[in-house]
């Protein structure tokens, strides 16, 4: 071989290696400091077989690229780069997770509630998990966090911790506690907490404390509302001074807002009388906040948020319409996290948006076709339906795929001069 054939068949070599290492590195790039703002992105898959609702999202205050996702099997995944890969962290908890929360108070605290196995705390940011005793082995679906206490809602009553270590009773014992606001953090904290369920001996099963759960006292202007879904407070930095936190609750008729620490309640109206199961609100602005829906069944869920305490909503265009979780980070402008359930596959798709206050635009790639059979989605699918060939074409991965076919096809034109240039010789 003369030195022209090798140099020329060793730069074709570098040249096609820089390409497909450059569409590698565009592959992994897929992070969602890397997205464009305002746009719905899918996240990997989670890595196992999944086809029961993800009810469990939550999102780092500290680090929007840190989040942990609970499974029907009872797993925890957490991921570091914002949803582009997962390890799983626990595993075999109960029947699911229903709940994960990151305590905004202390840094690397967080609590899951699972159904039928009681509650875990992590002390390092969801890397290792260990069960809380004094907390039945019933099921825990919802935390809320004071400066002095944390609390926890649980199929039988309201329990609290000041250590996070020793729990005991706090009250309403014969509700399912599905929902907490905390709406005073300082001492006495404030507290609201909604069932899912009635005793019978009220129209409507929510309460609020004003000393710290020493005693509870029904709500009752929450219209025809039977059941809580969600609840939440500010918590955002004014909570600490002000004297009255911003309050949303989710029933199964609607959303109802209060302005004076639960005293009066007013519905908010733009959006559909179904089942609200998921609240958060924008850390940096109490006027912000976000309110999500499964549609109870029907396709009336969806995601909505406001910028004005309520008084108007935008639809946020979610490629799915039954959200099931929803995670909202602690920046000024926030990125969301969400999980939806397509009913008819029992597909769990996780997204996320960063959300910068217009009109959100959809995936890039499209939403996944359903798979009919649901024995075939595996953990590593997340393309669309269909031949090979057509999931790659219809996916994020297309542009990529070209740089390698051409790598390929310099290669290839490299062995052929080389060839041509042996039988002139």
């Amino acid at each position: 071989m003369s030195r022209s054939c090798t140099r020329f068949l060793a730069t074709s070599l570098l040249a096609a290696l820089a390409i497909t290492v450059a569409a590698a590195g565009g592959a992994l790039a897929a992070s969602p400091s890397d997205q464009p703002d305002g746009t719905w992105v899918q996240l990997a898959a989670l890595p196992e077989t999944v086809d029961a609702p993800v009810f469990a999202l939550a999102v780092n205050p500290s680090d929007r690229l840190q989040i942990l996702a609970g499974t029907g099997s009872g797993s925890i995944f957490r991921s570091a780069d914002g949803g582009v890969t997962w390890s799983q962290v626990a595993k075999g908890a109960g029947r699911g997770i229903a709940t994960i929360a990151f305590s905004p108070l202390k840094p690397g605290l967080v609590l899951a509630g699972t159904r039928g196995a009681g509650t875990y705390r992590s002390k390092d940011a969801g890397n290792t998990w260990a069960r809380l005793a004094g907390i039945p082995l019933g099921t825990t679906r919802s935390f809320g966090f004071a400066k002095s206490m944390m609390v926890a809602g649980t199929d039988s009553g309201v329990f609290s911790s000041r250590d996070g270590n020793t729990w005991t009773p706090l009250g309403l014992k014969d509700l399912s506690v599905n929902a907490i606001a905390v709406a005073a953090i300082n001492d006495p904290p404030r507290f609201l907490a909604g069932a899912d369920a009635s005793r019978a001996n009220e129209a409507l099963p929510f309460y609020q404390s004003p000393d710290g759960g020493a005693t509870w006292t029904p709500v009752k202007s929450l219209g025809s509302s039977t059941m809580i879904g969600s609840a939440t407070a500010y918590g955002g930095p004014l909570a600490p001074t002000a004297s009255v936190r911003p309050l949303v609750v989710g029933t199964n008729t609607g959303a109802f807002t209060s302005s004076d620490n639960g005293a009066t309640w007013t519905q908010l109206a733009g959006l559909p009388a179904v089942d609200y199961s998921s609240i958060a609100y924008s850390a940096t602005h109490p006027e912000r906040y976000y309110v999500a829906s499964d549609g109870g069944g029907s396709d009336q869920g969806g995601l909505w948020a406001t910028s004005d305490s309520g008084a108007s909503f935008r639809a946020m265009a979610v490629p799915l319409p039954a959200v099931t979780a929803l995670a909202v980070s602690a920046d000024d402008v926030p990125t969301l996290y969400v999980a939806t359930f397509r009913p008819l596959d029992h597909a769990v798709l996780l997204w996320t948006l960063r959300d910068t206050g217009g009109h959100p635009l959809p995936p890039a790639a499209g939403v996944p076709d359903p798979v009919l059979n649901p024995a075939a989605i595996t953990p590593e699918s997340t393309a669309p339906s269909g031949a090979l060939w057509q999931r790659f074409l219809a996916g994020p991965e297309a542009p990529y795929l070209a740089l390698s076919v051409l790598a390929l096809l310099v290669l290839m034109f490299a062995g052929i001069s080389y060839l041509r240039r042996g039988d002139k010789r």
